[in-house]
């Protein structure tokens, strides 16, 4: 008769590799997510400033073909830009002087995981900047943008 040896380890590191492998690929796909996350977060920030900068001067260098608001939603890299979700960016004149300021907000929806279509945030990003220069008039010969117009677009 044959005895067994029960202290053989055989396939140990087979079974402790199954077991921590599903703890590792959650840390390796939340890293994933989490860098993702603060990609967006830097782009929205970039494009908030790039777009604060031109209003603040009162310049639209894009023509007559774009307003500001669509070229900076367009501008960004290509996931940020046309990924699920428009961007939107936003610019609100906070005072109709020289050296009050003009803010420009950028949201975009993100997705943690986009097959199942859950984790969804919004990230922001946000710039204000003083208003250099101011090129037109209205009716009551206050001075406005003559570039570009406030409000919000895709």
């Amino acid at each position: 008769m044959r005895r067994t040896n029960l202290r053989r380890d055989d396939g140990v590191a087979m079974t402790e590799f199954a077991l921590i492998l599903p703890i590792f690929m959650v840390i390796v796909a939340g890293m994933l997510g989490f860098g993702r996350v603060f990609f967006y977060w830097i782009e929205a920030n970039h494009v908030a400033n790039e777009t604060a900068r031109w209003a603040a001067v009162d310049r639209n260098p894009y023509g007559p073909s774009q307003t500001l608001q669509q070229h900076a939603a367009n501008s960004a890299t290509t996931e940020f830009a046309q990924g699920p979700g428009q961007a939107t960016v936003c610019i609100d004149m906070l005072g109709t002087q020289l050296g009050d300021p003009v803010e420009v907000t950028v949201a975009k929806p993100f997705k943690f995981v986009p097959i199942l279509g859950i984790g969804n945030i919004t990230i922001r990003g946000s710039s204000t900047m003083r208003i250099e220069r101011l090129s037109a008039k209205d009716a009551s010969n206050n001075a406005i943008p003559g570039e570009y117009s406030e409000g919000c677009q895709s």
